[in-house]
């Protein structure tokens, strides 16, 4: 049975500064061969030829199939690395750091939907964020892993060790939140939760016990932009 990756023993030995460029030159970029779960069930809820823009877009090909399924789809990062293959994919691409709040490049549009998956949890400014692209869309989409699964309970009671989800450097991970935190914290910055699912975790229980049993959770969430609009008009 493979090891779950985030409740490994870190490696601490061969931490180096981020550099998402130099990242992904030395992985070699490739696009997944396929969606991840969460991507499919994404997919499955965006509308036929809406206008898409997936913030922190890395190697996920969700872009190359809302593409296929007629949407105006535009991808935003931070590394260069990543924008080029998307070119060349006939994909729409904008370089931004989230951290520094730089949005100037998407903000002259509206979107349909914004995608925000497994981003959130990378950056020390979610609220901030949040705050700057909810003025350019009706509709957001985002995913964080739950803190709060039980293989991460189980791990930091019987071995001792919080769970570790980073790869390269343990800054990957600022942002901690389990589905219960997330929910509270969502409702703060004033977004209505439309609905959710966990896209994966324990087969049986993982939408009836979502903070328990939910590994990668899906939110699709309101900006309450039309409705606001609707009132003023």
């Amino acid at each position: 049975m493979k090891k779950f990756q985030w409740t490994r023993k870190p490696d601490f030995r061969n931490v180096k500064n981020l550099d998402y460029d130099l990242y992904w030159k030395q992985r070699g970029f490739l696009f997944n061969s396929k969606l991840k779960e969460r991507e499919n069930i994404i997919l499955n809820n965006i509308g036929p030829r809406s206008k898409v823009l997936d913030i922190g877009c890395g190697n996920s090909r969700l872009a190359l199939e809302l593409k296929h399924k007629n949407c105006d789809i535009h991808v935003a990062d931070i590394s260069k690395v990543v924008l080029n293959e998307y070119n060349k994919n006939g994909i729409s691409t904008h370089q931004i750091d989230l951290a520094s709040l730089n949005f100037a490049d998407i903000n002259n549009e509206y979107w349909d939907v914004i995608i925000l998956s497994e981003v959130l949890e990378h950056t020390p400014n979610p609220e901030e964020i949040i705050d700057q692209l909810r003025s350019i869309t009706d509709k957001m989409i985002i995913t964080i892993p739950n803190s709060a699964f039980y293989k991460f309970r189980f791990h930091l009671m019987f071995k001792g060790r919080f769970f570790t989800q980073w790869i390269s450097h343990p800054s990957e991970h600022l942002r901690f939140w389990s589905h219960l935190d997330f929910l509270d914290w969502l409702n703060a910055l004033n977004l209505e939760v439309d609905h959710f699912q966990a896209s994966n975790g324990f087969r049986y229980y993982k939408n009836t016990l979502p903070n328990l049993f939910g590994f990668q959770m899906v939110y699709f969430c309101s900006t309450k932009n039309q409705m606001l609009n609707a009132k003023a008009n």
